[in-house]
């Protein structure tokens, strides 16, 4: 029941004989009356209040990393305002002012256009851009630059005037810059600011176990990157990389490096090429194919005995290997010609399968 009706009811039985189950009526429907009037002005009070609540769309408050996107990345060629308001926490407490989201709302054009971007930077934020700005602090009341075509001009006003001046005076800074008519005096380069931070898009990890067939296309051919890094264990071919080398795979992601490893049990003529044997065996060898193909090797420490294979190739050990060669910092031997691995089939006795 609204309660306009309720007072209509209750203005009705004012005229009807004042008995007592009327006048008990009458009373509860004044009570009614008066507490839907209550209820109704306490919502509206909570509107109004939830309104000044809501970030000013006018002119937002944007923190000292979007300033960059604020002053450099909006539509070239459409003047850029930004306010500058003190404060000793990270925003200031700082909203727009109404005198400043009004001279925005003048330059709005329809929903989603407007002829001049308006903006709030507070706090600690607006101290760190006051520097760029070539100001040591945000004076009271707060400071105003105008950016349009690389050049930054600074508003000055009286915090004490009154606001509709200092709209007006803001808004016709503003329109200046918008049809190019701005003074050339008192103005300064739109100072830099960092870019936001652009999130890295992770590569995927390629780690494998090349082959008799696979090296010369993952490791020296068309698909190869320009670094090749393989791990040289003893071992037959097809059981596999162990965790390490996945995880150093991981780390250099991406770089441009190729990474795998190579069952090299029984590969004699491919270890020579490398200076190598299989006591020497574990080992990281990094190739840079192509037409001075080079390389470099880490060997893991050999083995106890002749057969090798008791080494160990330390996490540490590869990484620092691996950034030495991206740092440029790495020694390369001369790769007369790039080494094949040769088939299992082929391999006789312990190197592989059983000879045929």
């Amino acid at each position: 029941v609204r309660s306009s009706q309720l007072r209509r009811g209750a203005g009705a039985l004012l005229g009807a004989p004042r008995s007592l189950p009327h006048m008990c009526l009458l009373h509860l429907l004044l009570s009614l009356s008066l507490a839907a009037a209550a209820a109704s002005e306490e919502k509206a009070a909570a509107g109004e209040k939830a309104a000044s609540k809501r970030p000013s769309l006018l002119a937002p408050v944007v923190g000292y990393r979007d300033i960059y996107s604020q002053l450099h990345l909006k539509e070239e060629g459409i003047p850029k305002v930004l306010m500058l308001l003190g404060g000793d926490s990270d925003t200031g407490g700082g909203e727009a002012p109404s005198w400043y989201s009004s001279a925005a709302m003048r330059f709005k054009q329809g929903r989603t256009k407007t002829a001049a971007f308006f903006a709030v930077a507070a706090g600690r934020d607006a101290a760190r851009a006051a520097s760029r700005f070539g100001i040591e602090e945000v004076p009271p009341g707060g400071a105003i630059f105008v950016c349009a075509s690389g050049k930054a001009r600074r508003f000055h006003f009286s915090p004490e005037g009154g606001a509709g001046e200092r709209s007006r005076a803001l808004r016709s800074t503003v329109e200046a810059a918008v049809s190019g008519d701005a003074e050339e005096q008192d103005l300064q380069p739109v100072p830099s600011f960092p870019e936001p931070d652009r999130p890295r898009k992770a590569a995927a990890v390629t780690l494998d176990e090349f082959t008799h067939e696979s090296l010369p296309l993952l490791c020296y051919g068309v698909k190869a990157k320009p670094l090749c890094v393989m791990a040289l264990l003893l071992q037959p071919s097809g059981q596999g990389c162990p965790a390490e080398i996945g995880a150093l795979a991981r780390r250099h992601r991406n770089d441009p490096v190729s990474f795998g490893c190579v069952g090299a049990k029984g590969q004699a003529d491919f270890l020579a090429a490398f200076g190598l044997e299989q006591a020497s065996l574990p080992a990281l060898v990094a190739v840079k194919p192509g037409r001075r193909a080079r390389f470099t090797a880490l060997q893991g420490g050999g083995g106890a005995g002749e057969g090798g294979g008791e080494g160990r190739l330390e996490a540490s050990a590869m990484g620092a290997f691996v950034d030495a060669i991206l740092g440029g910092s790495a020694s390369f031997q001369r790769l007369p010609e790039l080494p094949e691995l040769e088939p299992p089939y082929l391999l006789g006795g312990e190197g592989g399968k059983d000879e045929i």
